[in-house]
């Protein structure tokens, strides 16, 4: 790996390991009784936020990488961009489940970009064919909703805080 293919995957490589590991420690915070609350009027809780970080990573940095997903059987039902969870599933996999599902997707992330680094570092920010984002963007937009996502996480998280205060 050259010197500039290295200073484009480096630093994505840390960004993904950074985020996956705030999401991760969220999850592992979270009193199993605390992780399908939600509050009146919304559709979403602190396990679907944290299942939907696996889908996302997949629609926005493995798909785009090898052409295929690599997602559980079932998971874009209950986890991908257009579900309504509380609404529609009643059995959700463990935080634990969760947990594994998580690190190991974070592994194969980084094996990927180590594998692709040179078609990342030279084509990634071409648009394309088909259309949507160019391969670099894609990723970091990736790890960028993650973020988003954690702090929908947090903000349930101090919610089921003050509504187990009253």
């Amino acid at each position: 790996m050259n010197q500039e293919t290295a200073g484009t995957i480096a630093p994505l490589s840390e960004l993904a390991r950074h985020v996956r590991g705030g999401t991760l420690e969220i999850l592992d915070a979270t009193p199993v009784d605390w992780l399908t609350w939600a509050p009146p009027g919304t559709s979403n809780h602190i396990l679907w936020h944290a299942g939907h970080t696996l889908w996302l990573q997949d629609a926005l940095c493995i798909r785009p990488l090898i052409g295929h997903s690599e997602l559980p059987a079932g998971w874009s039902e209950s986890f991908g961009q257009h579900c309504r969870p509380v609404a529609t599933t009643k059995n959700w996999p463990t935080a634990p489940e969760i947990g594994r599902h998580l690190e190991a997707q974070l592994e194969r992330i980084l094996e990927l970009l180590a594998e692709h680094a040179e078609q990342i570092a030279q084509r990634g920010h071409e648009v394309p064919v088909s259309g949507g984002w160019p391969l670099l963007a894609g990723i970091v937009h990736g790890w960028h909703y993650e973020a988003r996502h954690q702090g929908e996480m947090y903000l349930l998280l101090k919610l089921c805080r003050l509504d187990t205060l009253q």
